[in-house]
C-alpha cells in the first residue's frame, strides 16, 4: 500500500509557500509523515484484519521511529525519585528510589530500606538484604532472589502510587519481648514528686512499768524509765540512720546504739556503707555485729527488677493472632499481636513447678496450644545476675550502757553468687579473723524432680574441720488441688572440729542431721503433712534421737480453721521417747475484725485462750487483746489495749500471773501493768510534721495557705483517713518502703466552691529515708467571666485567647513543686463572644486574643476575691495605624 501526502499547507500572504523557504520543512510533509507512522502501526500490529508480511530483518520501533521522523528515539531515562514505603499497611518512611518505565527496572536504595526496616526486619536479614546492593547501594526489583540468601523480604512498586510494598516473612521479623509480669512502669499515669534535698525524722518510744506490789529491793512501785531513740535522714543522696537508749536504772544513762552513713547507686543496685554495719550473709556463714565498711549488691534497690529465672518460651505467628498465658489454669494475660517471632518471658508462678499453657488464636478462630512446666526458686539467680557483699571491720558489743569495740580482732565477712545459667547458681564465700577462717561454697541447680542446693564448708586456724549442707525442694502446682503437693528435704554434716566464726571451742556432738517434710491437699479445704527428722550422734553418752510429725489443717468455710499434730520424739540427752499432740482451733467473726482461738499442748501441757479485736482502718483506730494460758503450776492472764493515731501510738498492757516457787511450795503472784507510747518528728526542706513512728521514708503534705484552715486528708479508707491535719499540724505519711512507687489519694472535703485542688493523685518514690514534700492546693481560686466585642460593638466568635501576667514574668509559686506554678492561662469564646478563664490567681493580667493584633486588655484580680468575678463586655481596641480583621482565614489547598 502507498499512501500519496498532498500539499494542504496555506498560502502565505507574501505568496511564498513556507515550503519554499530554505532550511525549514514543509508542515504537510510532517503531517503526512505522522499519518504514515500511525498507520503503519496499525497495520503491523498483532490481531490486524488484513494480513501483512513481517518487516524486513533489522526494522523495529526504534527504526520505524527514526525513519518517519528523521532522527533517532531517545531512550527514556529512569527517574530519581524518593518512594513512601509501607509495610503490613503501615508507611514507614521514604528511601531513595530510580524509577524505570518498567516497574521491574526499578532501583531502589537498599541501605537506607534497611535503616527503614531495622525495628522491624531481624539483623541477619537485613545484612543478607544489602549485600545484594551494587557500589552505589542500589539494587533492581527484579534482581531480588526468589530464595537462599537475601530471600524472605520481596518488593512490589505500584507504577500509578508511586508506593514501595515491602512484605516479611513471619520468620524474618523481629522478635517481639511480652511480660506475662509488668514490673516496670508502676508509677505509670502518676506525676511523681521528687523527695525532699535534706530530710530527717526521729522516733521516740517509752515503756513504763508499774508493780502492783512494790519490789523487795526497792520499796517503789514504778520501775526505772525506758526511752528508746531512732532516727534516719538524706542529705543530697547520702542517707543515714542510728539508735538511741535512756536507761534510769544505770549510771550513764544515755546509752548510743547502732549508726551508719549510707550511699545507695539504685542503678547498679550497689549500696555503700560506713560505721556500725548492717550486712547480709550467707550458706554457713554467721553474723557478727561489726564496725567498718560494706559494699553489697542489695536488690531492695530495684524492687520491680527480676532476679531470679522467670522462664521464657519463643514461637512464631504466621498471622496476627491472640495470644492467651494460663498458669497453673488460671488465666494471666492477654496479647493481641501480628505475625512474626514471638519472645514470651516473666512468668508469675510460685515456688517450685508450675504448669504454663500459651494458647494462640488466628483470624479464623484456628487454635495451637503450647504447654510446657516453669520452675520458680527464689534463691536461684537468672543467667548473668550476680549477688554479693563484702564487708571488712571490728567486732563490737553491746553492753548495759555503752557500745564496746574490740580493735584487736580485724574482721572479713564476704560473699559472692553468679547465675550461671538459669538452671544453675555458684557461689562462695568466706569469714575470716587473725585466728580463724571459714570457707564456704554454694552450686545451686535444678533438676527435673526439683532443685538441689550442696553448701561445702571448712574452718581453719584454732579449730579445723570440715562441714556439708544438702537442700532439696519441690513444690508442685496446679489447677487441681490434689496436685499441689510439696517436698522438701535438708541434710547436714559437721565434723567434730568444724566451728563457725566466733566459736574457738567447738562440741559438735551431732555428726548428721537429717529432715524431711511432704505436704498433699486431701480436698479442697482439708491439707494433710507429714514430716520427720533424724540425728546421728557421735557422743557415746548420747543416743540418736528422732521426730515423727503428721499434721491436719482443715478449713471451715471463710471463718474457722483446725490444726490437729500427732507427734511422737526421742531426746538425744534424756534418751526418752514421748507421744504428743497439739490442737489448734480460731474462729473469725463475720466482719473480720474479731476473733478467738484455743490452742492446746500435751507435751507441755499447756492452754491458752485468746480474744482479738482490731479496727479495719489505718489510723484512729482500737485495737484489744485477752487471753488466759494454763501451764503444769503456772496461770497466766494477760490483757492489753492500743489506739492508734495518725501522730503516735499508745497502748496498756497488764500482765497477771501465778506460779508455785517449788513442787510443794506456797504460790507466788506476779501483776504488772506496762504503759508503752510512741510518736515521731519529721523535716524535709524546712517544713515539720508530727506523726507516728516512721519506718524509712515519708511524705509530708504542704497546704497551700489558702486552704491552710482547711481539713486535708490522705488516703481515705472507710471513712478514715490514713491520716489528716489538725491542730498538731499538717498530714504525714510516716510508712513508705524506700524505691517503692507510693501513690497517694489527697482530699479537701471542705474546700470552697470551685477551688482547684491541684493533683490530687500523685505519687512518690522515695530513696533511702527520704522524705517528700507534698503540695496540695493553689492560689488560683478565681474565676473569670465575660464578653468579648469587636471595635464596632459585636461578639468575637469562637476566637482562641491567652491571659498573661501583666509584667511578663512567670510568678513564683508558693512551693516550688506546685504544678501549676505557669502563669498562663488559656481561653476560648463561644458562638455568642462569651468566655470563661478558670484556675486565675489574683494580680494584674493582660487579655490577648491570639493571631490578632491589638491592644491588651488589661484585667485585674483583687488579692481577696474567690469564686467567679464578672468582667462585663470588654471590646477590642486596634494598635495605632492598624486595624483588626476577625475574618476567618482562608485555609490552604481549600477549595474557594
Amino acid at each position: 500500500m502507498r499512501l500519496s501526502c498532498l500539499n494542504t499547507g496555506t498560502r502565505p500572504r507574501n505568496g511564498v509557500h513556507s515550503s519554499d523557504r530554505p532550511g525549514r520543512p514543509r508542515r504537510g510533509a510532517f503531517v503526512c509523515a505522522l499519518l504514515s507512522a500511525l498507520i503503519g502501526a496499525v497495520l503491523i500490529s498483532p490481531g490486524t484484519a488484513h494480513a501483512q508480511s513481517a518487516p524486513p530483518a533489522g526494522q523495529n520501533t526504534d527504526a520505524l521511529f527514526e525513519k518517519a521522523f528523521g532522527k533517532k528515539k531517545k531512550a527514556e531515562k529512569a527517574t530519581a525519585l524518593d518512594l513512601p514505603v509501607k509495610v503490613e499497611g503501615r508507611e514507614m518512611g521514604q528511601i531513595p528510589a530510580k524509577v524505570a518505565p518498567d516497574p521491574a527496572d526499578t532501583q531502589v536504595d537498599l541501605n537506607r530500606l534497611a535503616l527503614l526496616l531495622r525495628d522491624f526486619v531481624q539483623a541477619k536479614a537485613l545484612s543478607e538484604l544489602t549485600a545484594l546492593a551494587g557500589p552505589d547501594g542500589y539494587a533492581k526489583l527484579s534482581a531480588l532472589p526468589q530464595s537462599g540468601p537475601g530471600s524472605g523480604i520481596s518488593m512490589n512498586l505500584d507504577p500509578k502510587e508511586l508506593i514501595l510494598t515491602v512484605k516479611v516473612a513471619p520468620q524474618l521479623r523481629a522478635v517481639r519481648n511480652l511480660t506475662v509480669v509488668t514490673r516496670a512502669n508502676a508509677a505509670n499515669g502518676y506525676q511523681v514528686l521528687e523527695p525532699a534535698d535534706a530530710a530527717a525524722y526521729v522516733n521516740l518510744r517509752t515503756a513504763q512499768v508499774f508493780l502492783a506490789q512494790p519490789a523487795t529491793d526497792s520499796g517503789n512501785y514504778r520501775q526505772p524509765l525506758n526511752l528508746s531513740l531512732d532516727g534516719g535522714g538524706n542529705i543530697d543522696g547520702w542517707s543515714f540512720e542510728w539508735q538511741g537508749e535512756y536507761q534510769e536504772q544505770y549510771t550513764h544513762h544515755f546509752m548510743r546504739g547502732p549508726a551508719r552513713l549510707i550511699r545507695d547507686f539504685p542503678d547498679d543496685a550497689v549500696r555503700l556503707q560506713a560505721g556500725d554495719l548492717d550486712y547480709s550473709i550467707t550458706g554457713i556463714q554467721t553474723s557478727r555485729p561489726l564496725t567498718g565498711l560494706s559494699i553489697a549488691r542489695n536488690f531492695t534497690l530495684q524492687p520491680y527488677r527480676a532476679i531470679q529465672p522467670t522462664g521464657s518460651r519463643d514461637f512464631v505467628l504466621d498471622s496476627p493472632s491472640t495470644v492467651e498465658v494460663l498458669v497453673n489454669g488460671r488465666p494471666t494475660r492477654t496479647f493481641r499481636e501480628d505475625a512474626g517471632p514471638v519472645s514470651l518471658s516473666d512468668f508469675p508462678g510460685t515456688s517450685g513447678t508450675n504448669d504454663v499453657q500459651v494458647r494462640i488464636t488466628d483470624a479464623f478462630g484456628r487454635t495451637q496450644t503450647i504447654d510446657f512446666p516453669f520452675f520458680f526458686d527464689s534463691e536461684l539467680l537468672a543467667a548473668g545476675v550476680s549477688e554479693f557483699n563484702y564487708t571488712v571491720g571490728v567486732p563490737y558489743s553491746t553492753g548495759t550502757d555503752r557500745l564496746s569495740y574490740d580493735r584487736s580482732r580485724p574482721t572479713l565477712s564476704a560473699y559472692h553468687r553468679q547465675g550461671i545459667t538459669d538452671d544453675l547458681t555458684l557461689g562462695a564465700s568466706l569469714q575470716a579473723d587473725k585466728s580463724q577462717q571459714v570457707i564456704g561454697t554454694e552450686v545451686l541447680f535444678v533438676t527435673g524432680v526439683g532443685t538441689i542446693g550442696l553448701n561445702p564448708g571448712a574452718s581453719l586456724g584454732a579449730s579445723r574441720g570440715a562441714s556439708m549442707d544438702l537442700t532439696y525442694r519441690n513444690y508442685t502446682n496446679d489447677e487441681q488441688f490434689y496436685q499441689q503437693r510439696t517436698l522438701t528435704a535438708q541434710g547436714s554434716w559437721r565434723s567434730g572440729g568444724y566451728a563457725s566464726l566466733g566459736t574457738l571451742a567447738p562440741r559438735n556432738t551431732v555428726s548428721y542431721d537429717l529432715a524431711a517434710r511432704y505436704g498433699q491437699p486431701l480436698d479442697e479445704d482439708l491439707t494433710a503433712t507429714l514430716s520427720g527428722r533424724y540425728q546421728l550422734v557421735r557422743d557415746p553418752s548420747q543416743i540418736d534421737g528422732y521426730s515423727v510429725d503428721l499434721g491436719f489443717r482443715r478449713r471451715f468455710g471463710r471463718h474457722a480453721t483446725l490444726e490437729l499434730t500427732f507427734s511422737r520424739a526421742r531426746n538425744t540427752v534424756t534418751r526418752e521417747a514421748d507421744n504428743s499432740g497439739y490442737l489448734a482451733f480460731r474462729y473469725t467473726f463475720g466482719d473480720g475484725v474479731q476473733s478467738a482461738g484455743f490452742t492446746m499442748d500435751t507435751l507441755s501441757r499447756q492452754r491458752e485462750i485468746d480474744w482479738r479485736y482490731q479496727d479495719p482502718w489505718p489510723t484512729n483506730a482500737w485495737n484489744l487483746a485477752v487471753d488466759a494460758t494454763n501451764t503444769t503450776g503456772t496461770y497466766q492472764a494477760n490483757g492489753a489495749i492500743g489506739y492508734t493515731m495518725d501522730r503516735f501510738e499508745a497502748s496498756v498492757r497488764h500482765d497477771y500471773s501465778q506460779r508455785l516457787s517449788t513442787i510443794d511450795g506456797p504460790l507466788q503472784n506476779d501483776e504488772r501493768t506496762t504503759l508503752n507510747f510512741a510518736t515521731g518528728l519529721v523535716f524535709a526542706d524546712g517544713h515539720v510534721g508530727v506523726t507516728r513512728p516512721v519506718t524509712n521514708s515519708f511524705a509530708l503534705v504542704v497546704p497551700h495557705p489558702r486552704i491552710a484552715d482547711e481539713q486535708v486528708g490522705v488516703d481515705p479508707v472507710n471513712g478514715h483517713y490514713l491520716s489528716s491535719s489538725d491542730w498538731l499540724g499538717p498530714p504525714v505519711v510516716p510508712n513508705i518502703s524506700a524505691y517503692l512507687v507510693r501513690p497517694l489519694l489527697l482530699d479537701v472535703p471542705d474546700a470552697p466552691m470551685g477551688y482547684d485542688i491541684g493533683n490530687d493523685r500523685p505519687a512518690v518514690v522515695p530513696g533511702n529515708h527520704t522524705g517528700t514534700l507534698v503540695p496540695i492546693g493553689t492560689d488560683a481560686t478565681v474565676s473569670l467571666e465575660g464578653v468579648l466585642l469587636d471595635p464596632d460593638g459585636k461578639p468575637v466568635p469562637l476566637a482562641a485567647g491567652i491571659l498573661l501576667r501583666a509584667d511578663g514574668k512567670t510568678a513564683k509559686a508558693v512551693n516550688a513543686r506546685d504544678p501549676k506554678a505557669g502563669m498562663e492561662v488559656q481561653f476560648f469564646t463561644n458562638r455568642k463572644g462569651r468566655f470563661r478563664v478558670e484556675s486565675v490567681r489574683p494580680g494584674d493580667w493582660r487579655l490577648q486574643l491570639t493571631g490578632v493584633p491589638h491592644k491588651p486588655i488589661p484585667v485585674t484580680v483583687p488579692r481577696d476575691a474567690e469564686g467567679l468575678l464578672p468582667l462585663g463586655t470588654l471590646k477590642l481596641e486596634a494598635l495605632p495605624g492598624q486595624t483588626i480583621n476577625l475574618a476567618p482565614k482562608p485555609v490552604e489547598g481549600a477549595k474557594p
